[in-house]
């Protein structure tokens, strides 16, 4: 259990005693032409299904979705310096996080991807997919979105592992020490000026 130590705003364990930012970041996948790059024939013979989908190639976009949030006491007033230096500083540790989930997404995730089973069976070697039953009718925008559904959950099982990895680094307590001690200051420097 964390308490505060007296006469500071930082936890016992070195963390902060709120949490002023929050960064989210949500991957989706995207085929550059969905249509042109699997090609659909049937898996039976029949002509209702089920089908089987092989990838042609072309480009497959990684989309990153990303929001930062700052909590109400983190507002700033721009005629006060102070309190834009205050907001400055927390929004300065939220956009390292922001660069982290573009270094992710750009650097360290591609390659691992190339070595995941999934992607590697039906995106690198172009494997068929069998999808849908005998009875089915399955159009070609159904297999494209459940495609991308599975592709999409394992490219977040690499991408959350390290997101994970590199938040526990940036929020350690002694970075966080860091971040709550320079906002401190500005803090009481303006509660002494009043």
């Amino acid at each position: 259990m964390m308490r505060l130590a007296p006469n500071t705003s930082a936890a016992q364990s070195g963390q902060l005693r709120i949490v002023d930012g929050l960064v989210t970041a949500a991957p989706t996948i995207r085929f550059a032409d969905a249509n042109a790059q699997w090609r659909r024939s049937s898996a039976s013979g029949s002509e209702h299904g089920p089908w089987k989908f092989e990838f042609l190639g072309g480009d497959v976009f990684l989309d990153l979705e990303m929001g930062i949030y700052l909590a109400k006491s983190v507002d700033y007033n721009p005629k006060d310096d102070l309190s834009v230096q205050i907001f400055a500083r927390i929004y300065e540790h939220e956009l390292l996080h922001v660069l982290d989930e573009i270094d992710i997404a750009t650097k360290w995730l591609p390659p691992q991807l190339l070595g995941e089973p999934t992607i590697g069976r039906y995106l690198v070697q172009g494997a068929p997919y069998v999808y849908g039953l005998g009875s089915s009718t399955a159009l070609d925008t159904d297999f494209h979105d459940f495609i991308a559904s599975i592709i999409v959950a394992n490219v977040y099982n690499f991408w959350v592992t390290e997101k994970n990895r590199r938040a526990r680094l940036r929020d350690a307590p002694a970075q966080y020490k860091i971040v709550q001690d320079q906002v401190d200051t500005l803090r009481q420097r303006q509660i002494n000026r009043h």
